[in-house]
């Protein structure tokens, strides 16, 4: 019998969907090592914003009021105004067409307004990881990886004194970013990966006033004979990100580097309005590429986030989505490391997670080549897009028996689907006076059903799901979500696992399912 490892899971990259793995797995009573190379990982400036399936993840975790306390009230998802500058003439005001606004508006028990930031994603799941357990260590650079059939050995080396350390994990995830040491050290590529434009992205301090209640959202484009660029709040308040687009005398192809002062000119330009102090905090050259690497998984290693796939800033989805891996993954592995699964689930991962990546790189494509042939309404692009958006956020599909199967049903037909998240829906149930279906999950293996519930509570209580994690679903919501006479089984992921009418069926699924 081999030696039982140092580590349950290590953790490499110690970013927001590191981090927000290694919390994971906590949740789920796995301790994991998180590390990273830089010592000054938790320090960086506010750069991505979350999407609310990542609210709801968070959320699932019990962090429902720290990200109140935490979060910051922006504008509706996808919501723009286009203005010949910051403080200028508004040109167009864009965002979702009515009928999707109103899906997003309703979708989710988190306020659809709500939003954090990627160090603040960083925060909570720091603390919460290591309130559960587990362990984060900065400064810390993978130097060596040996996979084996029952472990992954890894060598490490801690930056600051040279001293090296050699340690065994059960799994290893790679969570590194887009240049993966880990995806390199296995010799797995990303064959695909396009670059579609190269941009220039400024973080800064300036007080702008009241101007993201005169715009109605945090997301402003501007366009004038200066400069095409974005103003993006980062805190509802001071805190800034600028997307530089485009500009006179931008080269034609390749990053170009902006000196300090020609950063704070187009600015300035952006903002209308050269008097108003600026502290640039950074500003950085950067490819927007597309591509998924060729595999996420080698054994018992598996790469999440950027070092599995890649994409544009438009769309925002991009850290979302590697949180989202991590989730995925986390219960998986949890369940394997506790032997209620057999190593055959975490099989699912790779297809599961393609599947959704799929859906986020179309939106990132879409819509930044949208925006750089944009000349007028943005309405247009919104309206080409929607899909793409809500698909990528939230709505995708897991292929059955990991078969791609096309691109899905329309997310306003937001019914009851296997492979499908479960819907959001507020019921009056006792002795709460109202809650989402989405906490009747929480993270736990869950029964549905819209009869009967003493027969399916008797059948599924010799499988492990105790009365409390077996609902019965009354009208309207039985008849609005298509459940009819089925029972419906939903993974700790909150997504349907199975819809059936029998017990043996029920049973059949959990087994394949766990």
């Amino acid at each position: 019998m081999p030696d039982a490892p140092d580590v349950p899971v290590l953790v490499v990259g110690a970013g927001p969907v590191g981090l927000s793995t290694g919390m994971f797995l906590a949740h789920w009573g796995v301790r994991p090592l998180v590390v990273d190379k830089r010592p000054d990982a938790m320090a960086a400036v506010p750069r991505a914003s979350t999407s609310l399936r990542t609210l709801e993840l968070f959320r699932a975790m019990g962090l429902g009021a720290a990200l109140e306390r935490e979060g910051w009230e922006g504008g509706m998802p996808m919501r723009t105004v286009f203005k010949d500058s910051g403080l200028g003439g508004t040109l167009h005001r864009g965002g979702l067409p009515p009928r999707y606004a109103r899906l997003v508006e309703d979708c989710s028990p988190v306020p659809p307004r709500l939003v954090l930031t990627h160090d603040q994603v960083q925060r909570l799941a720091w603390e919460e990881l290591r309130r559960r357990g587990g362990e984060v260590r900065l400064g810390v650079r993978l130097v060596g990886l040996t996979p084996g059939d029952d472990h992954v050995r890894a060598r490490l080396v801690d930056v600051a004194t040279g001293e090296e350390s050699e340690i065994t994990a059960g799994y290893l995830i790679g969570a590194d970013g887009a240049k993966s040491d880990v995806r390199t050290r296995l010799g797995i590529t990303m064959p695909d990966r396009t670059v579609i434009d190269h941009l220039n992205t400024a973080f800064y301090r300036a007080d702008l006033g009241p101007v993201q209640r005169d715009w109605g959202t945090h997301v402003c484009f501007v366009r004038n004979d200066a400069v095409y660029a974005t103003l993006m709040s980062k805190n509802g308040r001071d805190q800034w990100a600028t997307h530089i687009l485009d500009h006179p005398g931008k080269p034609p192809a390749g990053p170009s580097e902006l000196t300090e002062d020609a950063t704070l000119a187009l600015l300035r330009s952006a903002i209308g309005d050269a008097t108003i102090p600026i502290e640039l905090q950074a500003v950085n050259a950067w490819e927007a590429a597309i591509g998924m690497a060729s595999a996420f998984r080698q054994g018992r290693v598996f790469l999440a986030g950027d070092a599995a796939h890649v994409q544009s800033s438009a769309g925002g989805l991009g850290m979302n989505t590697g949180i989202q891996d991590g989730h995925n993954l986390a219960w998986k592995l949890a369940a394997v490391l506790h032997g209620r699964s057999a190593p055959t689930l975490l099989d699912g991962y790779e297809p599961e997670r393609r599947a959704a990546a799929r859906a986020s790189l179309a939106l990132s494509r879409n819509l930044l080549q949208g925006y750089q042939a944009l000349d007028g309404d943005p309405n247009d692009l919104y309206d080409k897009i929607a899909v793409d958006y809500l698909r990528g956020m939230m709505f995708y599909g897991y292929p059955p028996h990991g078969i791609a199967t096309g691109p899905g049903p329309d997310p306003l037909d937001d019914i009851v689907r296997p492979g499908h998240r479960f819907p959001h829906r507020w019921l009056n149930t006792p002795p709460h006076s109202r809650i989402s279906t989405l906490d009747l999950i929480g993270s736990r293996w869950t029964l549905f059903t819209a009869a009967d519930l003493p027969r399916w509570r008797a059948a599924a209580a010799p499988l492990g799901l105790t009365p409390q994690r077996v609902h019965k679903l009354g009208a309207p919501h039985a008849s609005d979500l298509a459940i009819g006479d089925d029972a419906v089984l939903v993974r700790p992921d909150g997504f349907v696992a199975w819809r059936g009418t029998t017990e043996e069926a029920l049973r059949a699924a959990l087994r394949e399912g766990r």
